[in-house]
């Protein structure tokens, strides 16, 4: 064998008869791979040092040096008195009263300080409303009842008030039992930090800014809604810029942007002095894989106006969670934000698009950032363009190769392009391997219940998801150069075939991308490009004669630093992003998958053009060796206790737990049922596995909702919202002890009214109860729901129940806790006759978010019992169903 390999090795470029040892047909030696491997581990580690690096955060005493800077000392000393507070929840005492005050105490100081130029006012917007949210298997209406606002402008003291405004928007609310010191305390105080340094500019700005400090986002986008539908000055808003948080930390991503106004892309460009943007991020959002909304869906869907929106998205593990606390939030993060958002809002607060911008209305833009140094961004018809010539460009850089091929060859231009197409089928092949051993792993993890490993550890994707992708893709080219032997070309002419074969792979993706305006195809686009350079740059060298045996591959290699540093910053933020998710997402889903196919994706931009090079190692079989090494010490890992998911205090697991007390009710309102229970909402794929060694403890059953889900409507179940329902299979019920509150569902039917002309009839209804509850409204078959007073139009029904309909109406109340009344108008008659004189099912229900001294000490029992991983949110949950 070494003899025969020997042979191979001595073939000369110029003549297959040749057998002389050519310095072109010499392979490396192993370590060369172990060289290149920690290169390309270097390059990460450098990528990831930028990543982390931030600006320096400024204090109180820079300000006299830096008089137009954001100050992260002032905005951090508001964030300590904000978070300090505790939960904010919407209808809360903390959120209603001290965080209002708190706001209109900081805005009047800044009041009192801003520039003579400027006159800036606030107020107290008080809403009362409601939308529809189309959520496809679960609608909802959301009605809101004297929910808060708290608005600031910035307009000219002198002459006519501007007709056009810039927005900057965020919420001061909180979910129940998180202090809401990222999410979204630190947007918050930001943006009073922006709006003193704005106040203070001594010229005045062509066009006005408003400040949305939003009091209910966390439930339904209530008050961004209540903004847009009923204040005043939103009518002048032209372009606005949302501020949100996922994420404890970090560098802020401008992950949405427009939609179809790429101006504000250039405003992005030529003003933030730390970007960070990418259309993936945007287009991953808006495909839901991200389980969230932003008040950008309000502004843009209602308000029907383009904009920006940001958001942290580092450290997501202590996001909705108790630990989302001051202390988490580095001063630099707030810095970094807060020069961002100050430079853009200065910029557009003087745009001239302002003036007009329907007439700047274009097509959505591709935008990246590179490193964080500069700002990439082109219209998608630009990237029609580039894609498509770039291809040309490409595929003719390679057409090119292949015929200066042929001049050092006994071999026609068609011979190689036959050996090049082949070349193309290994590395497909070897591709769809590795794609299907990495999904294939993530399969049987999931189905041995051994997943999110990396949940802590994230080294060990790689060692899980890309090492089996890389053992398949450097395995195919080796495979393939050592069993099917031609003596007519060289060695390395044969792995530039691979190369060439490979970006021609690329090629055939970008285009199928760009058919599909899919603007994340710049990730290939930026691949394509600079092999297409390194390919001329060769070719050059080549023709020109000064192209020697090792010069190609270094040219290459250095072809490939620029995307490999991008493709390793795009890999930090996607997995920063993406794997704290998993552990709030569906419980049902594999969240191996998601995770496995960022991986083999990463893998694939990163490696594509440098695994055909293994086959230039003598024994390049070590290297393979060496990847199936890590990979099985990571099995081991995962194994272990070191791959547990969780951690206390850092990476929490989640669970949702609502003690219920459910009442249900004949037609003639006689009680049929009365129990009480745990109610456990699942969260991750170990939700279950917990709750039932708990309940064992607890000397009870954790048992799946099953036939109650038939029996009831919607299982009997106080969901906080009906998109709950959808994970009713994975939800668990422990019985338990009913209770009694203060403020208790008070429902009062109050009468009915039949038309006989129209035969439909309207029933009546009063009810007062906690700030945040809900209403479930589905008529028996052969009855046909007519109107309410929840809305202007009875909407579309959500997923049925036995055959109904049901409508869903989420309700929260702010300041004002009057008794909410609502009707209802059906018409028809029950169509069964064991309905007969049946109209409609009403559940009530009521979520006590922010009343944790309502616990019984049955439910603090049971809680006391989770270990210092978990995160608990716990609350009572009171429904009464009624059939009228």
């Amino acid at each position: 064998m070494e003899e025969i390999q020997n042979q191979l090795e001595t073939h000369s470029l110029s003549s297959p008869s040749n057998k002389k040892r050519s310095k072109d047909e010499e392979r490396f030696s192993a370590w060369w791979l172990i060289g290149l491997t920690g290169a390309v581990v270097g390059v990460y580690l450098l990528v990831y040092w930028n990543w982390v690096s931030m600006p320096i955060a400024l204090r109180r005493l820079d300000e006299s040096t830096h008089p137009d800077r954001f100050i992260a000392e002032i905005a951090k000393q508001h964030l300590f008195e904000m978070s300090n507070v505790g939960p904010r929840v919407a209808g809360s005492y903390a959120n209603e009263i001290i965080t209002v005050q708190f706001l209109l105490r900081i805005i009047n100081d800044i009041i009192s300080e801003a520039n003579p130029t400027h006159r800036v006012e606030v107020e107290v917007q008080q809403a009362y409303g409601d939308m529809f949210l189309d959520y496809e298997k679960y609608p909802q209406t959301s009605v809101y009842q004297g929910i808060q606002n708290v608005i600031a402008r910035i307009i000219p003291s002198q002459g006519k008030e501007p007709d056009n405004y810039l927005m900057l928007s965020s919420h001061f609310d909180s979910v129940p039992q998180s202090p809401g010191a990222g999410d979204d305390g630190t947007m918050s105080v930001i943006m009073l930090e922006v709006l003193r340094k704005l106040s203070q500019s001594a010229q005045p700005y062509n066009h006005g800014l408003v400040f949305v400090f939003n009091g209910c986002e966390e439930n339904t986008l209530q008050g961004s809604h209540a903004f847009v539908a009923h204040h005043r000055w939103f009518s002048k808003v032209r372009t606005f810029i949302n501020m949100d948080v996922a994420a404890n930390g970090g560098r802020d991503i401008m992950f949405q942007a427009g939609p179809k106004y790429s101006f504000l892309m250039k405003y992005y460009r030529d003003f933030v002095p730390h970007p960070y943007c990418t259309a993936v991020a945007e287009e991953l959002f808006q495909a839901d894989l991200v389980p969230s909304e932003t008040d950008y869906y309000v502004y843009s869907k209602y308000g029907k106006i383009p904009g920006m929106d940001f958001a942290h998205s580092t450290w997501g593990y202590l996001y909705h969670t108790a630990y989302d606390a001051y202390d988490t939030i580095p001063n630099t993060t707030l810095q970094h934000t807060g020069d961002n958002v100050l430079a853009l809002a200065r910029a557009l607060a003087n745009a001239e698009e302002l003036y007009d911008i329907r007439d700047h209305e274009g097509s959505k833009a591709v935008f990246f950032d590179f490193l964080n140094w500069f700002l990439v961004y082109y219209p998608l018809w630009a990237s029609i363009l580039l894609n498509i010539g770039l291809s040309i460009i490409a595929l003719s850089a390679i057409s090119l190769s292949l015929w200066l091929l042929t001049r050092s060859t006994e071999l026609t231009f068609w011979q190689l392009l036959l050996q090049g197409l082949t070349g193309l089928g290994v590395i497909v092949l070897s591709i769809i391997v590795g794609v299907g051993l990495s999904l294939l792993l993530a399969v049987i993890l999931n189905a041995v219940d051994s997943t999110m490993s990396w949940f802590t550890q994230t080294w060990l994707i790689f060692g899980l998801y890309i090492c089996p992708f890389l053992i398949a893709t450097c395995t195919g080219p080796v495979l393939y150069i050592h069993f099917v032997k031609n003596d007519q070309l060289s060695l390395h002419a044969r792995v530039q075939l691979l190369l060439n074969a490979t970006c021609v792979l690329y090629v055939l993706i970008l285009i199928v991308l760009t058919c599909m305006s899919i603007r994340s195809g710049y990730l290939f686009t930026m691949a394509i490009l600079f092999y297409t350079v390194t390919t001329l740059l060769n070719a050059s060298l080549q023709a020109f004669g000064k192209h020697t045996s090792m010069c190609w591959i270094y040219v290459h290699l250095i072809g490939q630093i620029a995307p490999i540093a991008y493709f390793s910053s795009v890999s930090l933020t996607a997995f920063a992003t993406f794997i704290p998710m998993q552990g709030r997402g569906n419980a049902g889903a594999n969240p191996e998958l998601l995770i496995a196919l960022f991986a083999v994706l990463v893998g694939m931009l990163v490696t594509g053009l440098l695994t055909p090079l293994v086959t230039l190692a003598r024994k390049g079989y070590l290297f393979i060796a060496l990847v199936v090494a890590f990979f099985v010490v990571s099995i081991i890992v995962m194994v272990t206790s070191a791959g547990f998911p969780f951690r206390a205090h850092t990476s929490p697991e989640r669970f949702y737990i609502y003690h219920c007390t459910r009442e249900f009710y004949h037609q003639n309102g006689t009680l049929r049922r009365l129990e009480g229970g745990f109610y456990i909402h699942p969260q991750d794929r170990y939700t279950g596995d917990l709750i039932r060694e708990l309940a064992v403890k607890f000397e009870a059953n954790a048992v799946p909702l099953g036939v109650q889900c038939e029996k009831e409507l919607y299982c009997g179940i106080p969901f906080y919202q009906n998109s709950h329902h959808g994970q009713r299979e994975n939800g668990l019920w422990i019985q338990g002890n009913t209770f009694t509150l203060p403020e208790t569902i008070d429902l009062k039917y109050i009468g009915n009214q039949f038309d006989p002309q129209l035969n439909v009839t309207t029933f009546s209804f009063t009810v007062k109860g906690t700030d945040h509850m809900s209403f479930y409204v589905s008529p028996v078959r052969g009855v046909k729901l007519i109107s309410w007073s929840f809305s202007k139009d009875i909407p579309r029904s959500g997923l049925p129940w036995n055959g109904q309909d049901v409508h869903y109406i989420n309700f929260v109340h702010g300041i004002d806790d009057r008794p909410y009344e609502f009707h209802i108008t059906v018409q028809g008659s029950a169509s069964k006759a064991s309905e007969a004189g049946w109209n409609f099912y009403l559940n009530v229900v009521a979520q006590y978010m922010h009343h944790e001294q309502y616990r019984t000490q049955e439910f603090q029992r049971f809680i006391d019992q989770f270990p210092d991983y978990a995160h608990v949110v716990a609350y009572p949950a009171h429904l009464i169903s009624n059939i009228f």
